[in-house]
């Protein structure tokens, strides 16, 4: 059994702590190295001696693993058996368990493979490998059944679905209908060199169909011409439907206009219709609906949610308050009871000449106003009130959080992160914590954060829905070099530490899927821009991981938009995430901020936004500042007056009437 050896600094030992016998935790540390190196060149006979001096430290199993995995094919069954259960407490076990089972797929053991396969921990090849090996075990039909499983997705599978690919072409598993299917579906994540691949496997009536698929995707205005896809057929329906979708994210009006004109000579499914029929209309919803075209399709608005808040925001762009509330009241009961809409709801009604819907107004800010959530404190300003942040620390003890330290499995989580093995400490973290209960979480946080871990505790107290540990959930993370950044970019602390906290919550090696880095996750090519104008050497992507030089960076372009838009942090901070360049198209002075955000076009950036105003208020508090969501001048760029109804008081009023019955 591993020993409760405490992996533990100095600073955090108890007043009971005696010093150990054996060697250092420091001496391990380098012991256990060099016992890596040892197993990685081939001296086996050195490790071995160096290895029972290590049975003390918490990351013995990761040796015995290394140990194996170097010579995996000279394991028997039973000494993988005997790993696995000894190590089941830990992620080797299934790590090992996966190697094994690739190199027994690679040495043609089936039978033995079969045996200890399972779909739920699977990895990706041998998943592959389990079709071959259900073919090697002559179940050809479950073999055929789990190839075509393999076969329809919208991404690459590796080599070693390669032969049993082969083999289910070869039984005639792979049809037209098959083959044209994932065409299209790689076609829809935006897979070219896939779908380039595929085209071969294709029926020969279908490649040109899959040529026109292509051009309609990357060029949508090509599906404007009607007469090149008049032939009435599943591939063309489907193609033209798709092109239409593409064209609508520009030309919504064009989209809507050659559908009308396509229906006339296809006979299209009602369901892909249908589908069609929502994408322009939420197109059309965010492009302004200038023809009034929306309330003239076949839509049933009650079916649709996502439909009614596109209205909603069209109709807020356009100062169109009146039908905000009624589309409100179309929303399910569920939606119109968060937040969101109900800070809407009084929005509209505030601007009311009708006292009770004043008070009305009134009543849902005062309720909003005790959240902590953007629309809170939003609600907050409007009354003039102090925000609610909610605070509510739970009582954890020194001795609960030195007890945790001391199990093996936070023991090695922290010995990998001392070692900067990050992504094998948090495999280890999440493993040892997935079964944790919500009590055990919130003590994990804070082992997490004494260690300067602030990922992993942030995660814990997600896991444990602590909602209200602010301390925990909003650490002030490298404050010396955040401070001494933002005074040289001339930039707000609280913002810049509210920016890291949403892109990476403080992960120094976070790389997100479009290629962003480090803390503040910047782009390489914003990082090289930024560094050029600032005089700073950047080598390579692997600098924006060092949370020093990604806080200089991250600061600096900060600071950039910050002045490129009139030191307004709703504007920057929308730069930040979506670019200056969206941002500059979407800038419109005729509305009031909080439309503005509200209407932002990309939802992600739209949450981004909001979040870091909030994330923003709740630094200011943790630095003892006084901090509002939205600054004074951050108001007079935008448009100020309120909502006004006079005009359609008494149509609003008898439409709300007609309308509150079909809410949700």
């Amino acid at each position: 059994m591993l020993s409760n050896s405490q992996v533990q600094a100095e600073f955090s030992r108890s007043i009971t702590f005696k010093p150990r016998s054996d060697a250092s935790r420091f001496e391990q540390r380098k012991q256990y190295k060099d016992a890596l190196y040892l197993i990685k060149s081939g001296q086996r006979s050195r490790y071995l001696k160096l290895k029972d001096q290590l049975k003390t430290y918490p990351l013995y199993p990761y040796l015995e693993y290394s140990e194996k995995l170097s010579r995996l094919s000279r394991q028997s069954s039973e000494s993988i058996a005997e790993f696995i259960d000894q190590y089941r407490d830990t992620p080797l076990a299934n790590q090992m368990l996966q190697n094994w089972l690739y190199n027994l797929a690679k040495r043609g053991e089936w039978e033995t493979f079969n045996e200890y396969y399972s779909h739920s921990t699977a990895a990706e090849k041998n998943a592959c490998f389990y079709g071959y090996a259900l073919y090697k075990e002559s179940r050809l039909a479950e073999a055929m059944q789990w190839a075509e499983k393999l076969w329809l997705v919208d991404f690459s599978q590796p080599d070693e679905c390669d032969p049993i690919f082969k083999i289910w072409r070869d039984n005639d598993g792979l049809t037209a209908d098959i083959a044209w299917q994932r065409y299209s579906l790689t076609m829809l994540s935006n897979e070219y060199k896939l779908t380039a691949y595929l085209v071969r496997f294709l029926a020969r009536e279908d490649k040109q169909y899959a040529n026109s698929f292509r051009l309609v995707h990357k060029r949508p205005r090509n599906v404007k011409r009607v007469d090149k896809y008049k032939a009435d057929n599943e591939r063309v329906r489907e193609l033209v439907l798709h092109g239409l979708k593409r064209l609508s994210r520009t030309q919504p009006d064009e989209a809507l206009e050659t559908l009308n004109k396509y229906l006339e000579i296809h006979q299209f499914e009602q369901e892909a219709l249908a589908e069609t029929y929502i994408y322009i209309a939420k197109q059309l919803a965010l492009s302004g609906d200038r023809e009034n075209q929306i309330d003239d399709l076949p839509i049933n608005l009650h079916e649709h949610a996502d439909l009614v808040e596109a209205r909603i925001r069209m109709a807020l762009k356009q100062n169109n308050w009146g039908q905000v509330l009624i589309l409100i009241n179309l929303l399910p009961e569920e939606s119109q009871s968060s937040p969101r809409w109900q800070f809407w709801k009084a929005r509209v009604l505030a601007g009311s000449v009708d006292p009770a819907d004043q008070d009305i107004a009134r009543g849902n800010f005062s309720r909003l106003a005790e959240l902590r959530s953007f629309y809170g404190f939003l609600a907050a300003d409007r009354l003039h009130q102090d925000y609610n942040f909610v605070d509510e620390p739970t009582n954890v003890s020194t001795e609960e959080i030195l007890a945790l330290e001391e199990t093996p499995g936070i023991q090695r989580a922290l010995e990998l992160l001392t070692l900067n093995e990050r992504t094998k400490a948090r495999r280890e973290w999440y493993f040892t914590t997935q079964d944790f209960s919500n009590r055990e979480r919130q003590i994990a946080a804070r082992v997490a954060n004494r260690w300067g871990w602030h990922k992993a505790a942030i995660q814990s107290l997600i896991d444990a829905e602590a909602w209200n540990e602010l301390d925990y959930r909003f650490p002030i993370a490298y404050l010396d070099t955040f401070i001494s950044n933002a005074r040289i970019a001339d930039i707000p602390v609280n913002w810049s530490l509210a920016i890291a906290r949403q892109e990476s919550a403080f992960m120094p090696d976070a790389k997100s899927p479009v290629g962003a880095y480090g803390l503040m996750q910047l782009m390489p090519a914003t990082a090289k821009s930024v560094a050029r104008r600032t005089g700073l050497s950047f080598k390579s992507n692997r600098d924006l991981t060092k949370p020093a030089f990604n806080i200089k960076l991250g600061s600096q372009y900060l600071g950039q938009m910050l002045r490129r838009y009139n030191n307004n942090r709703i504007l920057a901070t929308a730069a930040y995430n979506a670019g200056p360049g969206n941002v500059s198209k979407w800038v419109n002075q005729d509305l009031p901020f909080d439309v503005w955000i509200e209407t932002i076009p990309f939802p992600e950036t739209r949450a981004y936004v909001q979040n870091v105003l909030m994330f923003s208020t709740i630094y200011g508090r943790r630095l003892q500042q006084r901090q509002p969501l939205i600054y004074n001048h951050e108001y007079d760029d935008f448009y100020s007056a309120q909502p006004d109804l006079s005009d359609a008081e008494n149509d609003q009023q008898s439409d709300k009437d007609n309308q509150i019955d079909a809410a949700g």
